[in-house]
């Protein structure tokens, strides 16, 4: 493998290593403003987690595309890092090792993040049960006649 090649590969890595540290502190601060119950900040938020997400996907397709192009299509990170010449192994298992670590974080983080919206939801829902508030409350017609089901008691009464 010639130096030309593990460049391009090295600044793909490289690039990816900074956009998933970037994704990774995003992550971080919207799991704490769940936490904290900051609607508010997630509704904005989702803008710039659609656009994290679209350039997850842009970035997989070019580092695809490039390496579709060098002839390594298939083949893992860490046998071309086993090729690189000598000088720039090291630094190829270094990006390798920060992206696996990235990854593995963002996972962990997102496994976090929907067990806590999970559980929030389960007392919400809980909540609600005890409270009563999903019973259906009595309404009346314009006669001041109880309302059963969308039919009013006067109406009930009359079809028995």
């Amino acid at each position: 493998m010639n130096e030309k090649v593990i460049n391009a590969v090295t600044r793909c890595l490289e690039i990816d290593v900074d956009f998933y540290r970037e994704l990774l502190v995003f992550l971080m601060k919207k799991r704490t403003k769940i936490m904290t119950d900051d609607l508010e900040w997630l509704t904005e938020s989702l803008n710039k987690e659609q656009a994290f997400l679209m350039k997850s996907k842009s970035l997989e397709e070019k580092r695809e595309e490039l390496f579709r192009g060098l002839g390594l299509q298939g083949r893992k990170l860490t046998e071309i890092a086993e090729e690189a010449p000598e000088g720039y192994k090291a630094k190829m298992n270094l990006l390798i090792n920060q992206l696996t670590e990235l990854l593995e974080n963002i996972k962990e983080i997102n496994v976090e993040t929907n067990d806590i919206v999970k559980r929030k939801l389960d007392n919400q829902r809980e909540f609600v049960k005890q409270a009563g508030i999903l019973e259906k409350p009595e309404t009346y017609d314009k006669s001041a006649s109880k309302v059963y089901g969308g039919v009013s008691s006067a109406q009930v009464i009359r079809q028995i």
